[in-house]
């Protein structure tokens, strides 16, 4: 079951505005590595920087998320869930027009364990070895 074409449009122009919003706050501003004679201002300077790339990464990770909402909708594939293939909730959908996954499968993805980065797996293999 496909969702009707109003409500794709209405999903379509929210995610467009969703993007827009996005894209209108890629100010890398506060990146900037600064020194001072202040010990204390440097650190909260440090802390500020770090808040700011965490931002833009939070930020990123929207605005693909975003991108592949509008190319699902441009695919005929957008409301369907990318792993059961299930129709994802209206009411989802209005909540997080970005959702790939209906609820029940982004439940299970949420309590699977994270994978280690490859750093980490590296380290294991050598442990063992």
């Amino acid at each position: 079951m496909t969702l009707p074409h109003d409500e794709i449009q209405y999903f379509r122009r929210e995610l467009e505005i969703k993007r827009a919003d996005l894209s209108g706050h890629r100010n890398p501003e506060g990146i900037a590595i600064e020194r001072t004679a202040d010990s204390i201002d440097e650190l909260v300077m440090a802390n500020e920087r770090d808040l700011t790339v965490e931002r833009l990464n939070r930020e990123t990770l929207m605005l693909r998320q975003v991108a592949d909402a509008l190319d699902r909708i441009t695919t005929g594939d957008y409301g369907i869930c990318l792993e059961c293939e299930e129709p994802i909730s209206a009411k989802r959908l209005t909540a997080l027009p970005w959702a790939a996954l209906c609820l029940s499968c982004q439940e299970a993805a949420d309590r699977e364990p994270r994978e280690p980065s490859m750093a980490g797996s590296r380290s294991a293999i050598a442990e063992a070895a």
